[in-house]
């Protein structure tokens, strides 16, 4: 029976970072950090963030770097550097395999594009402007990079969002499983690849994802994106819902690769805007009570590359014992009720009637599961739980 309480827990606790002159935020984020990056995707990015690399630093890379065994979501990152760096050469092995990497990615975001130009213009035909973002915005912005894209996400005014979806209906061509509260998504009849995930607001972990919607209007300026009259958001706010975003992936532990992009598009998002203005960034934040994920985020970036930060963010500590807080609850989340949850989400009531033999697990994890949710708001008992629980090695755990 795997152990729920400790193993992977005490990977973070155990492991020295914590202690007189760092925090569990600190001791997180270098797991984090030890998990979605080996040493070889280190190096590769430490590569890609010099400003003049060698042939001889590129060589030692492909020592270890394996595009075959790295697969291409991170083989494509190897790629976007062959293509800035022209003058550096990459053996016979690699460099056919790079450039028809960027052309599989190319077609396959062309298809995706197609989709928007599609249903962009219907929109468009009924006085419907979509704000474009994600994804789909950095393609725009670099249209020479292609991009692993599922789909393109888009955004309208709350007023908009059910005529939006009537008149994507209305093409004949697309179908949704279910509309939620913030969003729905949009794929062609009888296929499971998304096509378009169309918003009425911005799902947030504070609740309040509609305050940063009308801030994104006000900022937001109109471009013609792949034929389609649209809105695109400032630098600023790109950012910031890339930080968002990545603050979410850590939580959930979903899209390693998505984690490595997201640096590649906050280091064009800063470059590429001389008066970048961090004021805005910081504002978003706090009109969404989202500053301390946005800290964790920004924490996790300076771990990964410290040269992407300006040295004014990263001395500006945001809410050091908030974090922390939050740190707490992700840990506690993701490794503490992680196993519970995945065996209790497929037990229903109803299927005991059927197989009362299941009335004894259900019984045994069902209810402590309960309990155990009710304390991810209170990240203080939390750190007692674990305390009390190190203290007197007890364990609980989940059946196989």
């Amino acid at each position: 029976m795997p152990v729920l309480w400790k193993s992977e827990i005490d990977k973070v606790i155990d492991t020295g970072y914590v202690n007189k002159e760092t925090s569990i935020t600190d001791a997180l984020i270098e797991n984090f950090y030890k998990e979605v990056m080996k040493p070889e995707d280190r190096k590769l990015l430490e590569l890609f963030f010099t400003p003049n690399p060698t042939q001889e630093e590129l060589n030692a890379l492909l020592k270890i770097w394996d595009i075959e065994v790295k697969g291409g979501a991170k083989a494509l990152m190897l790629a976007y550097f062959m293509k800035q760096h022209p003058n550096l050469q990459f053996t016979a092995y690699e460099g056919p395999r790079l450039k028809g990497l960027l052309k599989y990615f190319r077609f396959h975001n062309l298809k995706i594009i197609a989709h928007y130009s599609k249903i962009g213009r219907a929109l468009n035909e009924k006085g419907i402007t979509p704000m474009i973002l994600k994804g789909g915005a950095m393609k725009y912005l670099r249209p020479d990079l292609p991009r692993v894209m599922g789909d393109i996400d888009a955004l309208v005014k709350r007023d908009e969002f059910m005529p939006a979806v009537k008149t994507v209906l209305t093409t004949g061509e697309y179908e949704y499983d279910r509309i939620f509260d913030h969003s729905v998504d949009f794929h062609e009849i009888g296929q499971e690849a998304g096509a378009l995930d169309l918003h009425r607001y911005i799902e947030m972990d504070s609740g309040k994802g509609e305050k940063l919607v009308k801030l994104l209007y006000k900022r937001a300026r109109k471009v013609n994106v792949f034929g389609v009259r649209s809105l695109i958001p400032c630098n600023e706010d790109l950012l910031f819902i890339t930080l968002i975003n990545l603050a979410r992936n850590l939580k959930g532990n979903t899209s390693k690769a998505g984690l490595l992009y997201a640096l590649f598009d906050f280091d064009f998002l800063l470059k590429s805007k001389p008066d970048f203005d961090w004021d805005i960034v910081t504002g978003n934040a706090k009109a969404t009570d989202m500053e301390i994920q946005m800290n964790f985020a920004l924490k996790f970036i300076n771990k990964i590359s410290p040269n992407i930060l300006p040295d004014d963010i990263k001395n500006n500590i945001f809410f050091e014992e908030e974090t922390n807080n939050f740190s707490i609850a992700v840990m506690y989340d993701r490794f503490y009720l992680n196993d519970l949850r995945t065996k209790c989400r497929p037990m229903k009531v109803a299927d005991l009637f059927k197989n009362p033999s299941e009335i004894s697990e259900y019984l045994k994890l069902k209810p402590v599961y309960f309990s155990l949710k009710l304390l991810r708001g209170h990240p203080h008992l939390i750190k007692f739980l674990i305390r009390d629980l190190k203290e007197r090695d007890y364990e609980i755990t989940c059946l196989n």
